[in-house]
């Protein structure tokens, strides 16, 4: 039996706590990451791995209309379909849900999907990502940073877990895999609570040193084009669009 048939069944409920669903938690962890995305309010939106909803209910509070979300998990999925009523919900594959609406949408988003992928499998999802798109359309991705100091906590920290991307390897996927000038940073959200500024306070040095020490390994430059190659942050953002 696949380790994915078992974790993937109940994956929120055999994690524990840290899959809870705390919208005034999230919400403002969304606002900060993703800003106000400049798209028409009925542009076609797709949530790849949407778990119990939680980032199509931020983008439905917006006014958006069109939202769609696909997820392999059934107990997650019931949840989403309280938490996001007016969207589309699918059970299933996210590859495989692509490959079955070519031209689809404006924007694709997946937030800690990809590092559960293999990287046959990850090709395999930017490929189909990049057929289901409009021309124009954009693919968010949102992972762990697996540059950043104690990147390791969060590689292994999830059973479920199969890679790690850094900024360099993220872009060279996306320019593989036909994306047009691929943005990837790092993001490091902290809350505005007394807790979350001093979590912020005591990580910036060691971002920087972190950040340092990959200029002295790698040398050269910190950024070339719109990609920060020496991002030091837990997680990355990183856009690609289809031309």
């Amino acid at each position: 039996m696949s380790y994915r048939s078992v974790l993937y069944s109940n994956y929120s409920e055999s994690f524990g706590e840290n899959k809870d669903f705390h919208p005034e938690v999230q919400f403002a962890a969304y606002d900060a990451i993703y800003g106000r995305p400049a798209l028409s309010k009925d542009a076609a939106v797709l949530d790849i791995g949407c778990g119990k909803g939680e980032w199509l209910a931020w983008l439905s509070q917006q006014g958006f209309t069109q939202l769609n979300g696909v997820d392999a998990s059934p107990s997650d999925l019931a949840i989403a379909r309280t938490t996001c009523d007016q969207s589309n919900l699918t059970l299933g594959d996210g590859t495989q849900h692509l490959k079955s609406h070519l031209n689809a949408f404006d924007l694709i988003h997946a937030k800690d999907v990809i590092e559960h992928m293999t990287k046959d499998e990850f090709i395999a999802f930017l490929q189909a990502a990049h057929a289901a798109l409009k021309p124009g359309g954009l693919l968010w991705l949102l992972s762990f940073n697996a540059q950043a100091p104690l990147s390791g906590a969060t590689r292994y920290g999830d059973f479920t877990h199969e890679s790690g991307h850094t900024p360099s390897s993220l872009a060279q996927c996306l320019r593989a895999c036909g994306y047009h000038d691929p943005s990837v940073h790092g993001v490091h959200y902290c809350s505005r609570s007394l807790s979350g500024r001093v979590r912020a306070l005591m990580s910036w040095p060691v971002q920087r040193i972190a950040r340092m020490m990959l200029r002295l390994r790698h040398g050269g430059g910190g950024s070339v084009g719109r990609v920060d190659y020496l991002c030091a942050q837990p997680d990355l953002f990183a856009i690609g669009r289809k031309l």
